[in-house]
């Protein structure tokens, strides 16, 4: 079943940052002056000055502690700290931009994205959210009024829960999803139960989460180990590979070194760093490039020698000018790493024990849904394995895919976290919520380990209405507990032990675990043992005290001979810090920013109380619920501009951009129904010499001349006939107002009924071909005269297109041309010179983009990208001449062409 989105969803508005929705986190600084995302990349002429994977860095230590390093070059040391406050600088410098071209005002709050608690063995990951959190408000100091943070699989969860029109996540159904967020860094694990009811403007809390893990594995991790393994595979016998070993070592602890401290190292550390950031960069690239070839993604295809990737290597890594090594890296080398050694050796353990972690809070629930995010879940194998590995822990889940970029997944979700905050005063669903159960097991004087049940004393713990007999045995909290208001009070339990600690109290904080050597699940790592103080009183029970502050720090303390006559004597454990998501004060606002702050890319959301308002209202009609739909399904270069009419508040600017989008859908049909009359047998007009500017007048007289005298059973084209005519008289009277609205006249244009029309008409012409372009056409071996290669689909508002097809056929398709085609029928219609890929190819790091026949001029042809900008010249002299050539003899006569038979197609379910 498709994933339909909802208006929210449909209407949010990410920033555009380097004419992007998302940018890569990165950094270069020239001179002084630094420069981020895809300005940084292009801007860096030197590979290992690129500064990039420094987000986990933040958390690793304290940054109140950290002393800034002087420098007397022009480019000075800089702290994760430093890095993450030039990086936020220079973005919001953008996203303010941005913001103040399209009239809306700069955000006064901010959600931050974050990773779940990094939970393991390591001494520094025991404090590391709280550090993480310490860090991210130093570098945004000043520039907001309130600063808060949310888990990124939660905000996923918020994304799907209110976003999409799918049985599986409806509004209106209890579930219990299992949410995998894989990005560049870490890959974050959580299970959340809903309510049964609870819209995104409902009150009161909706969903609880029950267990939670987060592993530092991302896209990151993956180019590490495909780059070591080539590196490995070159380098020559005199190389020890113990000296590489330790290089790499050095390597990943320096990774974002200055100018000047590597102005302190050998020659070869330098000539090895340096070496390491060319393939690092170079290994990412390849990994995307082929995945994006992929077109079966089942564990059991055949992927020897797909898209296969040339990568130079150094032979002697410690050599600036070491001879290269040639290898190819390809689909079945990253499906080999992924599955091996990314999924058995570090994923599928954490969703394991994160399910398990959630069993007893579920009391027999079964997972319902998994959802998907994360720009690493752009590698497609993480579905099969799930279903392969843990069917016995997802026997009635039902594993939801998205048709689009999951890069974009969690801004979109904290954009819906921001609205349900400004329908429940800002509570929201997840804000000081614990998100593992605290357990606590204890030892009295090295005795055996006790696992008793805590009776809460404070008046603060019952007010949930639990009796004590309720909790389970070594729990503490459970799952999901709401410490709202309780920041900074004490929280009291009393427990029976077997025997008083007379000497000491051995105490295990532990994560949904009772296993004290379980380290990746146990709080305090550093120290589990208090000395029981001089001359204390024991009584049939201890009390045990928690004061738990606003960054999830939790102060134990642990009280003997304490009643209501004494105060009894107490031992203070070591603070640890507690998983659960931010406690900030509690406060409705006017207008946020939800910043998806990633290791690899970042994204914005901008969400105001009247956009919110604004959506809540048009939620109600049948007509805009319809829009949202589509905006999924349609072709690329109508979804675009429709997604963008959603997203408009502004009533003056709406009214552009429903042109735009209505110009846009005329423009599609228009342009399909001329390249398909020019495949019939006889073509004697010249339809497309009428049109000098692509307008909706001229579109719609291009598309009732050709529908005319069209027959009823062309392939493409007889979908679109209802236009003119079961609804001929209608569009002919909007076309009329388009025109009167464009020369300042009075109009009156319902854009939703126009677009509703338009775009159920395309999507059903659509139903069975799509529109896109072929990649990596090239001879098959061993069969003369045949060809394959990819056809990828154009769908949806945005990139990244993952609807990839295999193709096998007798034509050798270029990259450039883009088509209509029907992989059932195996037909396909060239629709160039109409619409034609990647002209601002030229680029290293632009994105490419489609771009649409739209403009006579007396010295060539002016094209438009579907992207807002984007302009391109084709003129008889210039490097398309050929092209222009074509276009000029279609303007004066439609040039017959063949529709093409015989494509083979497969690969997409």
């Amino acid at each position: 079943m498709s994933l339909k989105k909802l208006p929210f969803v449909s209407s949010v508005q990410l920033a555009r940052i380097d004419e992007s929705h998302v940018i890569p986190t990165a950094l270069f600084y020239e001179g002084k002056k630094p420069h981020v995302g895809r300005d940084a990349r292009e801007r860096c002429t030197s590979p290992e000055l690129l500064i990039e994977d420094f987000k986990i860095e933040l958390g690793n230590n304290d940054p109140d502690r950290l002393v800034s390093r002087s420098s007397l070059t022009n480019v000075p040391r800089r702290t994760p700290v430093g890095l993450a406050k030039d990086f936020f600088d220079e973005t919001l410098k953008k996203i303010n931009g941005w913001l103040a071209s399209q009239g809306l005002p700069v955000p006064t709050r901010i959600l931050i994205a974050e990773p779940l608690s990094l939970g393991g063995s390591e001494l520094a990951d025991e404090s590391w959210l709280s550090h993480y959190r310490k860090s991210i408000k130093k570098a945004l100091y000043g520039k907001f009024e309130e600063i808060d943070f949310m888990p990124e699989p939660f905000a996923v969860f918020q994304y799907y829960r209110y976003g999409l029109r799918h049985p599986a996540v409806a509004e209106q159904r209890k579930h219990v999803a299992l949410v995998l967020d894989f990005g560049g860094g870490t890959f974050d694990v959580s299970v959340v139960e809903t309510t049964k009811a609870g819209d995104i403007s409902g009150g009161g809390v909706n969903s609880r989460p029950l267990g939670a893990t987060s592993i530092q594995v991302g896209g990151f991790f993956i180019n590490r180990i495909l780059a070591e393994d080539l590196l490995f595979s070159v380098i020559g016998p005199r190389v020890e590979k113990s000296k590489v070993r330790k290089a790499l070592t050095f390597f990943y602890e320096h990774k974002n070194a200055d100018e000047e401290e590597m102005g302190e190292w050998s020659e070869e550390k330098r000539a090895f760093f340096k070496h390491m950031k060319v393939l690092l960069q170079e290994v990412e690239r390849a990994k995307i490039a082929i995945c994006n070839s992929i077109a079966n993604w089942s564990l059991s295809a055949d992927l020897s020698g797909i898209a296969p990737y040339p990568i130079s290597i150094p032979v002697d890594p410690f050599d600036e000018r070491s001879a290269r090594g040639n290898k190819r890296l390809d689909a079945a080398k990253i499906q080999k790493v992924y599955t091996d050694r990314v999924w058995s050796e570090k994923l599928r353990d954490a969703v394991s024990r994160t399910i398990d972690r959630s069993k007893d809070d579920l009391a027999g629930q079964d997972i319902s849904v998994v959802l998907l995010s994360g720009g690493s879940s752009n590698i497609r194998w993480l579905r099969s394995l799930l279903e392969r590995d843990l069917k016995s822990q997802l026997v009635n889940a039902q594993i939801l895919e998205l048709n689009e970029n999951f890069a974009e997944i969690v801004a979109k979700g904290l954009a819906t976290e921001c609205a349900r905050r400004y329908y429940t005063g800002g509570q929201g669903d997840f804000r000081a919520v614990t998100y593992n159960r605290l357990c606590l097991l204890l030892r009295p004087d090295e005795g055996e380990l006790e696992r008793k049940r805590f009776r809460p004393v404070s008046e603060n713990l019952k007010d949930d209405g639990r009796e004590p007999k309720e909790y389970d045995d070594a729990v503490l909290l459970p799952a999901a507990s709401s410490l709202r208001g309780l920041m900074g009070q004490p929280l009291r339990w009393k427990v029976r032990l077997s025997k008083p600690p007379k000497h000491n109290l051995n105490y295990y904080f532990m994560r949904s675990s009772f296993d004290p050597d379980d380290l990746e699940s146990r709080h305090n790592i550093v120290e589990t043992k208090v000395q029981t103080p001089r001359g204390a009183v024991f009584q049939q029970g201890i009390e045990i005290e928690l004061v738990v502050r606003e960054d999830g720090t939790a102060e134990p303390r642990f009280f003997y001979g304490k009643d209501n006559l004494r105060d009894g004597s107490s031992a203070v454990g070591n603070p640890f810090f507690m998983d659960m998501t931010f406690a900030a004060e509690e406060v409705q606002g006017e207008t946020y920013l939800g910043f998806d702050f990633g290791t690899s890319t970042s994204a914005c959301s901008f969400v105001s109380s009247a956009d919110i308002q604004w959506i809540e209202e048009r939620s109600k009609s049948a007509n805009w619920l319809e829009l949202a739909e589509l905006v999924s399904e349609l072709p690329y270069p109508a979804a675009a501009p429709l997604a963008r009419y959603m997203s408009e508040k502004d009533a003056l600017r709406r009214l552009d951009r429903g042109r735009e989008a209505v110009e846009a859908m005329l423009t599609l049909s228009a342009y399909l129904v001329l390249a398909e009359h020019c495949t019939l047998a006889k073509v004697n007009s010249s339809h497309f010499k009428g049109m000098g500017h692509r307008s909706a007048g001229p579109l719609w007289a291009i598309l009732k001349n050709c529908l005319k005298t069209a027959r009823t059973d062309l392939p493409y084209c007889s979908a679109l006939l209802p236009l003119t005519q079961k609804h001929l008289p209608t569009i002919n009277q909007w076309i009329d107002q388009i025109a009167n609205s464009k020369h300042g006249r009075s109009s009156n244009v319902d854009y939703v009924s126009f677009l509703g029309l338009l775009g159920n008409v395309i999507a059903k012409a659509f139903s069975d071909s799509c529109l896109g372009v072929f990649e990596g056409v090239t001879p098959k071996r061993f069969s003369q005269g045949s060809f394959k290669g990819l056809f990828r689909e154009l769908r949806g508002p945005s990139q990244t297109f993952i609807h990839v097809h295999e193709y096998e056929g007798l034509i050798p398709f270029s990259d450039e041309d883009v088509y209509v085609a029907n992989p059932k029928n195996g037909t396909a219609i060239n629709l160039a010179p109409w619409y034609l890929w990647g002209l601002n190819a030229s680029g290293h790091h632009s994105e490419i983009d489609l771009f649409e026949y739209d403009t006579s001029k007396p010295n060539g042809f002016i094209f438009k990208s579907v992207q807002p900008g984007g302009e391109f010249m084709i003129s008889p002299d210039g490097q398309l001449e050929g092209t222009a050539a074509f276009i000029s003899a279609m303007r004066e006569r439609e040039q017959h062409r063949d529709l093409l038979r015989g494509l083979a197609f497969s690969g997409l379910e």
